[in-house]
């Protein structure tokens, strides 16, 4: 299993997007009083290029590639969590390491502290929708 170091500095490889009226209703469960101050500005960007600090709001199914992910096709997470990139520890032990495991390709851990109880562990170059910190 190859791990990747994630980068801390800005994504390379982002497409912005703004929440307007007609996207909004997509991101209800993630653009709400109860959630992190999200702003209107969204990025999807690869995983290992997600730095500290980032808001992770949601993923994409193992088809989509960086290249063709849209807002429309994100899968939100319902818990929004701050990113703390870190190397994937294959002996953590939680459901998403041990699946982890199993993956051909470089994976990293985008937080071990999630409101699942488990580690968020990607694929590094799995796209996911983020709010970029300031």
């Amino acid at each position: 299993m190859n791990t990747q170091t994630p980068k801390t500095q800005a994504p390379t490889t982002v497409h912005a997007f703004t929440v307007d009226a007609a996207s909004l209703i997509l991101f209800e469960d993630v653009v709400a009083e109860a959630r992190p101050a999200l702003g209107d500005a969204l990025a999807i960007v690869r995983a290992d290029e997600i730095p500290a600090g980032a808001v992770v709001l949601g993923c994409y199914p193992d088809s989509v590639s960086i290249e063709h992910a849209t807002p429309a096709g994100a899968i939100t997470h319902s818990d929004p969590y701050v990113a703390a990139p870190g190397p994937y520890n294959p002996a953590c032990g939680c459901l998403m390491c041990d699946e982890a495991r199993d993956w051909s390709g470089p994976v990293l851990t985008l937080a071990t502290e999630t409101g699942w109880e488990m580690c968020d562990t990607v694929p590094a170059a799995a796209p996911m929708m983020v709010r970029l910190p300031a």
